[in-house]
């Protein structure tokens, strides 16, 4: 543990047990003894890293906000309609990966992708039964 930082030092001993084995977090306070740490430098320290952060997730929120009206590209619609039933086959187990989608706020781009994949869909289907139905093969 000597070779570790205060910052380290501190984050380890202010941390639970999920994180730090309780060998690690004792060793820790004990080196933190030894420098002869004040606790107002642990409280220093303390509140930077909750001002860092209510500084990142504030950021993050902005971003979730942001992400809220995100449109698809023309290109990236044409392609998830062209290519819907491979899309739908090969990302079923995979919820479709609408869990990025809703992980990340899309929520515009969620509702253009059911679209999308539905019509696209239901265009195959169309094409292959007028194909079936002009070539003469008719399976009923």
């Amino acid at each position: 543990m000597e070779e570790r930082s205060t910052g380290e030092l501190i984050g380890i001993k202010n941390s639970s047990t999920a994180h730090w084995q309780q060998e690690a977090i004792d060793q820790a306070t004990a080196e933190l003894a030894k420098r002869k740490v004040t606790r107002a430098e642990e409280s220093y320290y303390l509140e930077e890293w909750q001002k860092e952060l209510k500084a990142a997730e504030e950021e993050q929120r902005r971003e979730l906000e942001k992400n809220v009206g995100v449109d698809y590209t023309l290109f990236e619609k044409v392609l998830i309609f062209v290519f819907a039933p491979i899309i739908v086959i090969y990302f079923v187990k995979n919820y479709l990966n609408f869990r990025e989608l809703r992980k990340g706020n899309y929520q515009l781009k969620i509702k253009q992708r059911y679209r999308l994949l539905i019509g696209g869909s239901v265009v195959w289907v169309i094409i292959l039964f007028i194909a079936m139905f002009y070539s003469g093969w008719r399976p009923w």
